[in-house]
């Protein structure tokens, strides 16, 4: 489930949605704060719409919550909306950004929002028809204003400098701490042209995103190379002949490890027909690195380039009568493209728990309860090694004429804590 911030305190103070201060005076900040609720509940009535039918009696409800935070600055915020019997379309608001035409139903709705916060607090508000709607807040300072200090809930763009790049299989040995010591990482530094760090990674020739992918990943420094700036970039380049070739970094052999908090910044390309991947595959002592989907796959970040307001995380595993193996998945939706930069994409992995991070904030969990029918969970007393890529068409689709190459996947940085 995602937890609520700590930093919640809905019956001490009341803050004015606002680009503006706080106002002076109890009884002004009270009605300067009513004032905002009002004109943004209003802005989000008109939003949702009103029917020329007898769907018009419907009212509109709009259920709202307000949220403390320790730092005013910038915050990555999710919304998360449980399940509901009757599917309808929402409008939803974190400060002052809003997505709208939010469609709810029999799953779970997770929204990602990336918002100033001016001040101590911000509000969220879901209109809907008919009955109000229940949602948790979560959120993470990205970046505090200049000057000021402190942090509210996991820091997502903050971390250590770097750490050495040890070989083998790191086993954390206490499955459940908090996943707060630095073990390893690659920063991706180096000259502009320099192939990544051979202790990590090897160029591989697997991976693909799914039936039908286009792309061929080859060595070549052009489809995998350090940028000069602190970058990983892996380029999907279009062939003279009509084919394509890009690139797969992987960590078996190098690299492996069991639980802990695994965070990579990245910036993926729009595009159609373009997949980004950031995952996990398991290791097999017996069977080698083809031994998916036994072994399991960790689908921390898949993007596809034509639909850059969403981020998806699967599992894979051994399911009976299961094309592509797929136990289960979801998905975040953004109010801004998530192509436009940089974002911190991540796992916490536990025995029997798997939390997914956008940004540094928790949006979703899986447990072997959440798996599908016949599913088996492989996700516990196996070490698992890492793979960075980006591929053309597959299940995405092949490319169009809008589609821009070179396609280029940047990588700031990827670390693991235990």
């Amino acid at each position: 489930m995602i937890e609520m911030s700590l930093q919640q305190d809905h019956s001490q103070r009341l803050t004015r949605w606002s680009g503006g201060g706080i106002a002076d005076g109890r009884s002004s900040h009270r009605a300067l704060y009513r004032r905002g609720v009002a004109i943004l509940a209003l802005f989000l009535m008109l939003s949702v719409g009103v029917p020329s039918t007898a769907a018009a009696q419907v009212p509109t409800v709009t259920s709202t919550r307000h949220e403390r935070v320790r730092t005013p600055g910038e915050y990555a915020i999710v919304v998360s909306i449980p399940p509901v019997a009757v599917a309808q379309s929402i409008t939803v608001a974190a400060a002052n950004q809003v997505q709208r035409h939010v469609q709810i139903g029999p799953s779970a709705v997770h929204l990602a929002f990336h918002v100033d916060v001016p001040h101590h607090s911000y509000i969220v508000l879901a209109t809907s028809k008919g009955t109000p709607v229940h949602f948790t807040v979560a959120e993470a300072l990205q970046q505090p204003p200049s000057g000021a200090t402190g942090t509210s809930g996991t820091t997502g763009q903050t971390g250590a400098t770097g750490a050495s790049s040890p070989t083998g299989v790191v086993d954390i040995g206490a499955p459940d701490g908090p996943y707060n010591t630095l073990v390893w990482s690659d920063e991706f530094n180096g000259p502009a042209g320099s192939a990544p760090n051979p202790v990590n990674w090897t160029a591989d020739d697997y991976g693909a995103c799914g039936t039908g992918t286009l792309s061929t990943n080859t060595q070549n420094l052009a489809n995998a190379s350090l940028n000069g700036a602190g970058d990983l970039a892996i380029s999907a380049l279009a062939g003279p002949a009509g084919g394509y070739t890009s690139a797969a970094l992987d960590s078996y052999g190098k690299f492996s490890f069991e639980y802990g908090r695994l965070e990579a910044r990245i910036a993926e390309p729009a595009g159609v027909g373009l997949c980004a991947q950031f995952w996990l595959l398991g290791n097999s002592a017996t069977l080698g690195p083809e031994c998916w989907p036994n072994c399991g796959e960790i689908d921390v970040h898949e993007a596809l380039g034509n639909l850059p307001l969403q981020a998806d995380a699967f599992l894979h595993g051994p399911v009976p009568n299961q094309p592509g193996y797929q136990q289960w998945g979801s998905g975040i939706e953004s109010a801004l493209p998530l192509t436009s930069g940089f974002h911190t994409y991540g796992i916490t992995w536990r025995p029997n728990k798997i939390t997914w991070t956008i940004d540094g904030v928790p949006w979703v969990t899986a447990t072997p309860r959440s798996l599908t029918s016949g599913s088996t969970w492989v996700f516990n007393g196996n070490p698992f090694h890492i793979i960075l890529d980006l591929a053309v068409g597959g299940w995405p689709g092949p490319p169009n004429a809008s589609t821009k190459f070179p396609a280029t996947m940047l990588v700031d940085w990827i670390r693991l804590y235990q």
